[in-house]
């Protein structure tokens, strides 16, 4: 049976060790004030099953409806409202059950007939515009990517993917490069 073992010196920093067979694992706290937090929260990946109809001159939330992980059952993959963690969370968004700082990644395409026109990929959060990047399309397709760090509440905050279309005739890309993801960075 090992044990924990707690030292100290005079800077003020805090030595855990556990001696395991192959050596000592050993944890060192700084001499400072804080909260030790050991990232365990609310994490994402999803990517699109199926293709989008953009409508033009307005904006279509994305269909991303495979996840590829969902640690804490905080991302609705489906094309309406659920309630996850006692948290209602509108279609294809992401709510999580911990307040903090996110870092909120997306990707996409459009392919499209028709000469040049204008896009742009959005993060909404709470059904408004949060990130812009837009994008200018050439003559046939565009790939555009959006990222942000934004502060989620853990009670009612939701983020979204968003696209927005000038031109007609367009539709999203589907399969798993096109993706919406998201990780705590850390809580608040």
């Amino acid at each position: 049976m090992s044990s924990v073992i707690i030292s100290g010196d005079t800077s003020g920093a805090i030595t855990l060790s556990a001696p395991a067979v192959a050596g000592t694992n050993t944890i060192t706290l700084p001499a400072s004030t804080g909260t030790v937090q050991i990232n365990n929260g609310p994490a994402f990946s999803a990517y699109a099953g199926s293709t989008v109809s953009l409508n033009s001159n307005a904006n279509t939330t994305l269909i991303y409806n495979v996840k590829d992980f969902d640690t804490a059952t905080c991302f609705n993959n489906t094309g309406s409202t659920v309630t996850l963690n006692g948290i209602s969370v509108p279609a294809y968004a992401f709510a999580p059950n911990v307040a903090g700082y996110y870092q909120i990644n997306v990707s996409n395409y459009i392919g499209f007939t028709g000469g040049s026109t204008n896009m742009a990929l959005q993060i909404f959060k709470n059904g408004s515009q949060y990130l812009i990047s837009n994008g200018f399309s050439g003559a046939s397709n565009s790939y555009s990517q959006a990222s942000c760090v934004l502060y989620l509440n853990g009670t009612s905050d939701y983020v979204t993917a968003v696209m927005y279309w000038t031109g007609a005739g367009a539709s999203t890309g589907s399969g798993t490069g096109y993706k919406f993801n998201g990780c705590l960075l850390r809580t608040a």
